[in-house]
């Protein structure tokens, strides 16, 4: 069922999701739908794996023409009072919705961006005992980052949310780790402008630790946040350029350009 709506090609993927949206009666994709939510309950995690990949196949039909609204809703519930299984399958579901490059889908997932937000926070946070729960709610945070603007606008919200990760960085397993390294590189890429304040509280130290780990993906990944921070600050620096250029008459331009970088 799964590769039933898995393509390479755009337009057989666009021909298959037209048909299910057409011609499939609303009986089936009722059955369709709610045995692959009852699939993501399997103890077996390729079995919630392969439905969550189905889940997002449909979801990418139906959500962005308003229907299937009670989808985020079920999995936000399933991380909140299921089993470990339930939590880590349904989180599974909630990153792929996210990592998803439909258009589509992307442009309708801004309207949801709380109720994702509340599900990974949720089952990412120190609290959370099962670590393969807390890796996948690490890997979903880090595929929603583009999508929790309006939260990250937020300073209290913003707060908790760098707080949730920060603590993730020092999880007892290392996967975690590098997956909390690998959200704040998401991060510090889309929001930086908003980051000053953690570099000074938080940010610095933990990347210090992290480029010191025993652990080659941790540590590589806690590189690679300095390098995210170094790209940033050649674009704001060649944004300055341009402004400066754009002010000045060629023959004082070299010395307005020594000015900017002062």
């Amino acid at each position: 069922m799964k590769n039933a709506f898995t393509f390479r090609d755009q337009a057989k993927l666009r021909e298959v999701q037209l048909r299910w949206a057409q011609s499939i009666n609303a009986e089936t994709k009722t059955q369709v739908k709610q045995l692959a939510l009852k699939t993501l309950h399997s103890p077996d995690a390729r079995a919630g794996n392969a439905a969550a990949t189905l889940i997002v196949s449909i979801a990418a039909i139906e959500l962005p023409r308003g229907e299937w609204a009670d989808l985020m809703g079920i999995l936000v519930q399933n991380v909140a009072s299921g089993n470990d299984a339930l939590k880590q399958s349904s989180l599974t579901t909630i990153g792929y919705i996210c990592e998803s490059q439909d258009p589509d889908l992307r442009a309708s997932l801004t309207q949801h961006s709380n109720a994702i937000l509340t599900a990974v926070v949720q089952g990412a946070r120190r609290e959370e005992p099962n670590m393969d729960v807390r890796y996948a709610a690490i890997a979903a945070l880090s595929d929603a980052v583009d999508f929790v603007r309006t939260n990250m606008d937020n300073e209290g919200e913003r707060n908790y949310i760098m707080q949730v990760v920060c603590e993730a960085t020092q999880a007892d397993e290392v996967r975690v780790q590098a997956a909390a390294f690998g959200c704040l590189n998401r991060i510090m890429g889309s929001y930086y402008d908003k980051m000053r304040f953690y570099m000074e509280k938080a940010l610095f130290g933990l990347s210090i630790m992290g480029m010191k780990s025993e652990e080659e993906e941790v540590a590589k990944l806690a590189i690679e946040f300095w390098c995210t921070v170094c790209e940033e600050e050649i674009a704001i620096e060649d944004d300055n350029v341009e402004v400066c250029a754009k002010r000045t008459s060629p023959s004082s331009f070299g010395r307005l350009l020594t000015l900017c970088f002062l």
